[in-house]
């Protein structure tokens, strides 16, 4: 079951966060022609360098805790 689930997690994740992009892009670009888009959402490039930091972050603290090495390594998989 365990197996199932991560597979269907691999799958539909990246899939379910597209079809989230594709709709925020389509209500961006509705704000943008109507002149009502925020100030911070000129700056795209800079939000996505600001995520994929958090996002290599959080995967280093996750393979610290979770990979053991002789060092760190609380869970063992």
């Amino acid at each position: 079951m365990r197996v199932v689930l991560v597979v269907f997690g691999l799958v539909l994740a990246p899939a379910a966060l597209f079809f989230l992009w594709a709709w925020a892009v389509r209500i961006k670009e509705e704000r943008r022609l109507a002149g009502t888009l925020p100030r911070w959402q000129d700056l795209p490039l800079t939000w996505l360098a600001i995520a994929g930091l958090l996002t290599v972050i959080a995967g280093q603290v996750v393979i610290f805790f979770t990979h053991d090495q002789g060092y760190g390594g609380l869970l063992s998989l």
